[in-house]
């Protein structure tokens, strides 16, 4: 499968557990961290596979990463992102590659910061959303980072609201 307008892809975690063929013809890179979630799962002979034959490791830059964090609190997402997630967003960001992930998560980031971005199993988001997160006994609204509500104590939980994909495009 062959892609006519990428340059490459950053591949995430998600889309090498599968063993399912990868595009041929670009570059296909992935981040520090995914290399490590591939050898934490026990897919070190994969990954060193990939690694000889057609992929590469690259690191994001300081300021792709500084956006990517400040982009998912101010959507609510940091709490869903995973360092290796937010890894590969800032990646795609420096590369100007398509991501491709089957996390509903990093694709929600992914169309927040303007990243073409797909899946390799999965259909895909339908809708760009944010994240409010409000205490379960008392319903005060929190911060994205707050877990327990300084008010009576109970859990925070997230909820999504949609959102304008036309406003979000490329929004830093």
């Amino acid at each position: 499968m062959t892609e006519g307008s990428a340059k490459g892809f950053v591949l995430d975690s998600s889309v090498l557990y599968y063993g399912k063929d990868l595009p041929t013809g670009l570059e296909l890179v992935i981040s520090p961290g995914v290399a490590s979630e591939l050898e934490r799962h026990g897919m070190g002979d994969r990954l060193a596979l990939l690694l000889a034959t057609r992929v590469k490791i690259l690191s994001p830059s300081k300021q792709s990463l500084a956006r990517v964090i400040s982009q998912s609190e101010k959507s609510g997402d940091v709490r869903r992102l995973s360092s290796t997630d937010k890894e590969v967003l800032a990646l795609a960001l420096d590369l100007g590659f398509e991501l491709m992930t089957d996390d509903y998560s990093i694709q929600n980031m992914a169309a927040l910061l303007g990243i073409p971005c797909k899946g390799l199993d999965q259909k895909g988001i339908a809708q760009v959303v944010e994240w409010v997160y409000r205490c379960t006994g008392c319903g005060r609204a929190s911060p994205p980072d707050v877990t327990e509500c300084s008010v009576c104590g109970s859990p925070t939980k997230a909820r999504s609201r949609k959102i304008d994909r036309r406003k979000t495009k490329g929004s830093a």
